[in-house]
């Protein structure tokens, strides 16, 4: 995102967490950081290996709003066109 617009990543799992979405954060000592969409009772509905916190809290923001569109966290955190 534009310097100005840095996610902060406990924003958006807040956000997350506001909207009903359940999801999951994981990381090791190593730069390696997993995030998934969904749960292991019902279903993951989405996940990625990711190499740092920004990459992270960027997958945490731009998945969501393709899975649950009309989500009050989309509306929190519309596309942009820069979204993968």
């Amino acid at each position: 995102m534009e310097g100005s617009m840095k996610l902060e990543l406990g924003a958006i799992i807040a956000a997350l967490h506001d909207s009903e979405i359940n999801g999951e954060v994981s990381w090791f000592y190593d730069g390696v950081w997993r995030v998934r969409l969904g749960d292991s009772d019902k279903a993951i509905a989405a996940e990625a290996t990711l190499g740092s916190a920004d990459g992270a809290a960027e997958w945490l923001r731009a998945n969501p709003v393709r899975r649950y569109p009309h989500s009050e966290f989309a509306r929190l955190y519309p596309c942009t066109a820069n979204d993968p």
